[in-house]
């Protein structure tokens, strides 16, 4: 998956919570971008429960992540709090400019309320992740990238809401053949 102009362009214009570009970033190490649904969406805690579980892989392939997501930067900063993850870059995006030129799309009823997404929201929530407050597009699908020097070079678009990528395989630089 390669970045279009319009996307490499995008990535030159959105800050992140360090004040620094997602390109910017992205020329230092490979970068992890992981745009999240909503912090009320169980799957979305699903994903920073996972994260906050593999970081220490992901981190070890030389890989930074950032947080996507659509609500207040304060708000956020207390969500990741809970995940251990405060210190990660977050990038806040209410329009969903970046959700979109990424190519992530808003869901259809089965991609977010369809049987296979019910049985996982039922796991979900017996493990401890409970539904909370709505903070933002609650039809937007979530979405993770590998971006290195300016450029995405792989992603991941969700299926559904509870679909749930590899996401050390997914910060795992492509090797020179």
């Amino acid at each position: 998956m390669r970045a279009s102009p319009a996307s490499a362009e995008l990535l030159d214009h959105t800050p992140t919570s360090t004040g620094e570009t997602l390109a910017a970033l992205s020329e230092k190490s490979p970068v992890l971008l992981v745009l999240l649904r909503h912090e009320g969406c169980t799957f979305c805690r699903n994903a920073m429960s996972d994260i906050a579980r593999l970081r220490r892989q992901i981190e070890e392939v030389g890989t930074r992540i950032v947080l996507g997501h659509m609500g207040a930067a304060e708000d956020f900063d207390a969500f990741a709090e809970r995940y251990g993850l405060a210190d990660i870059a977050a990038v806040a995006d209410p329009q969903r400019t970046l959700y979109r030129g990424l190519g992530l799309g808003r869901g259809r009823m089965l991609q977010l309320i369809g049987p296979r997404v019910l049985c996982a929201w039922i796991k979900s929530t017996v493990a401890g992740h409970l539904p909370g407050k709505i903070k933002g597009d609650p039809l937007q699908l979530p979405g993770a990238f590998l971006l290195h020097h300016g450029q995405v070079i792989k992603g991941h678009t969700y299926r559904d809401a509870s679909d749930r990528p590899d996401y050390v395989t997914l910060a795992t630089p492509l090797q020179a053949a």
